[in-house]
């Protein structure tokens, strides 16, 4: 009987070992499956990671591109406006320098079209203190027949041309250099920008 009892003992080793042995594989079968899903996961993880970083970094890229785009466009539309201020203050510059006598038929004409604008029979013109002086040569060969012009004593601060108004003053033009170079930069700013910088 011990012999049955040996044999009986070494029977259940045996199936104990292999029992042990299968549920180790199963273990490792499973610690494999587990294994491999974890690393799945891990690389997907990595994958979207990389995809979240290169859609923030492209984010950054066109922020800056933008506001690059945007810093230049504002430099180039100061440098612009420096180059037509400059154009406009040399054209300033060459009406305080005409010649006397480009000056007084320049004067003339002016005064013989826009008398007749305001509409009164009698008009009043100002002038700077140089030419008040020089009047009687500025108006020497000036032609206006249907209006009476009345020169005023108090001159204008102003680098030539004149102020006309009506008698009772609620009638006035603004006919000097500034008011005329300021009207025309106003209205040709946007025709000499297309010129310059097309």
């Amino acid at each position: 009987m011990s012999q049955a009892v040996a044999k009986l003992g070494e029977e259940i080793v045996k199936e104990a070992k292999a029992e042990a042995e299968r549920r180790l594989a199963k273990a490792e079968e499973e610690a494999g499956k587990i294994l491999e899903a974890a690393r799945a996961e891990a690389e997907k993880l990595v994958e979207e990671a990389k995809a979240k970083a290169q859609e923030e970094i492209a984010l950054l890229e066109r922020r800056r591109l933008s506001e690059a785009r945007r810093t230049a466009a504002l430099k180039i539309l100061e440098e612009k406006n420096r180059l037509l201020s400059e154009a406009f203050k040399k054209a300033y510059d060459q009406l305080k320098n005409l010649k006397t006598e480009t000056y007084s038929q320049s004067i003339t004409k002016l005064l013989e079209v826009s008398a007749p604008s305001l509409g009164s029979p009698e008009v009043q013109v100002r002038f700077n203190k140089r030419d008040l002086e020089r009047r009687n040569r500025l108006l020497k060969n000036l032609k206006l027949s249907d209006v009476k012009l009345t020169i005023v004593n108090e001159p204008v601060e102003t680098v030539g041309g004149f102020i006309l108004s009506s008698p009772d003053g609620k009638i006035k033009l603004d006919q000097t250099f500034e008011a005329r170079l300021q009207h025309a930069e106003r209205l040709l700013r946007k025709e000499l920008s297309k010129i310059l910088f097309a």
